[in-house]
């Protein structure tokens, strides 16, 4: 092929020099003025969403609220990490920052410890950001990351404790010491609780942990064997360590602990709770308590087409839905959202059933496959372009969404990507 006929025709993609000069405009076709497209943008109010998150204001306050309440005036300490369960970790914690028995706010690696730092600025100096687990051992690297962003970092191995004794970071950080009663991912061995006792016990006062943890593995079963193993090991632990280290805080009640608190014994007990996805309006196992909670999220998906679907026709990669040639036909609607997205392939609907959103006053059901920025769903006449799909939100319950979507809610809402616009109301 002649060279020249492969080069593409620009003349047919930019204004010509006769239209520039007829229009008054004096740069070469094509040129981009920047400034004026600049000024145009700024004026540009009219989002174009596909997909969209609803946040209330108001919701998560409330939660946290009642969960202050159920946890008998412990401290607070909300768990934002997974940018706040999917949410927006600056959203949560501008939100709740100046809340009432407040401790602090906890993530799961530095990054997110520091955007949250960022986030609640000079206000927020006095309220604690911790870090509960992490990515390798302690180092000096990473102690000079926590004093300048003001982290709270959680000890959880022997050999972190080890470098951050040899580094004199007592003296210069807070910090939190995790302890493993029996859920066996991170935490030193209980039985070094005397040893860091006796390590520290010439150390000035202010080197001594702020506070010390463990993590429940089946705190929504509180007479389960391993919750009560747990709770003892821990009882234990802080006995270790009460008196010598009088001001030091305990923790270890998740959302599911905070509920079952009671039974737990947690009052007297420990110093600060650790809310997860309740603060987030979300009960913590199916089926259980949602006194006083409202979901804070609304996931919604926009309509974008109608269509009819004949007999014998499918709908879809791979044909995974087909109309049978005695059915009638279908309505249906396609939605602006897939994968991308968070809207988990295995929502993808076939002739045996899918997952669920509610549109229109009626659950509707996915036909065919979750494609990467698409999806359908059955509808009906009077379904409208614009229209918007819920998946999740105040009426739903998020349990029940998942199941349908093969999950549980904490990943159907951490799933959310970022190309997702949240709004906060």
């Amino acid at each position: 092929m002649d060279a020249d006929k492969k080069k593409l025709n620009w003349s047919k993609l930019v204004k010509s020099k006769e239209h520039e000069e007829d229009t008054g405009n004096e740069g070469a076709p094509g040129d981009f003025d920047e400034d004026s497209t600049r000024e145009s943008a700024s004026a540009l109010t009219t989002r174009f969403d596909r997909v969209r998150i609803r946040l209330s204001k108001r919701a998560i306050q409330n939660n946290y609220e009642t969960l202050a309440e159920e946890s008998g005036g412990q401290a607070i300490l909300p768990m934002i990490k997974a940018d706040g369960y999917g949410h927006g970790a600056v959203f949560a914690a501008r939100a709740l920052a100046q809340m009432k028995n407040l401790y602090g706010f906890g993530t799961a690696s530095l990054d997110e410890a520091r955007e949250v730092r960022e986030a609640i600025g000079a206000k927020g100096r006095n309220i604690r950001i911790m870090t509960l687990s992490g990515a390798g051992n302690w180092s000096e690297e990473k102690g000079q990351y926590c004093e300048r962003f003001g982290i709270t970092p959680t000890l959880f191995s022997e050999e972190d404790w080890r470098s951050f004794l040899k580094g004199k970071w007592p003296a210069r950080l807070k910090y939190h010491l995790k302890f493993n009663t029996g859920m066996n991912r991170l935490g030193m061995s209980p039985g070094l609780a005397q040893q860091i006792v006796s390590q520290l016990k010439d150390k000035p006062a202010d080197w001594r942990p702020e506070g010390v943890a463990s993590h429940l593995a089946i705190a929504e079963e509180p007479d389960h064997p391993l919750t009560r193993k747990q709770m003892d090991s821990f009882r234990g632990i802080m006995a270790s360590v009460r008196a010598p280290w009088s001001d030091t805080l305990f923790h270890i009640a998740n959302s599911s602990a905070i509920w079952n608190a009671r039974k737990l014994g947690l009052s007297g007990l420990t110093d600060v709770v650790r809310p997860g996805i309740s603060i987030y309006g979300v009960s913590p196992w199916p089926g259980g308590p949602t006194r006083g909670l409202t979901p804070v999220m609304a996931l919604e998906y926009a309509v974008v087409q109608r269509r009819t679907l004949e007999p014998r026709e499918s709908i879809g990669y791979g044909a995974q839905f087909r109309l049978a040639g005695n059915e009638s036909p279908m309505e249906v609607a396609i939605l602006s959202a897939g994968y991308a997205d968070g809207l988990h392939r295995v929502n993808s609907g076939t002739s045996a059933g899918g997952g669920r959103v509610w549109l229109g006053g009626k659950m509707r059901r996915f036909l065919g496959v979750v494609s990467m920025d698409l999806s359908a769903i059955e509808c009906d006449a009077s379904t409208r372009v614009g229209e918007w799909a819920q998946m999740l939100g105040d009426g739903l319950d998020p349990w029940t969404q998942a199941k349908a979507a093969g999950t549980i809610p904490y990943e159907l809402l951490t799933s959310v990507s970022r190309r997702v616009r949240r709004t906060v109301e």
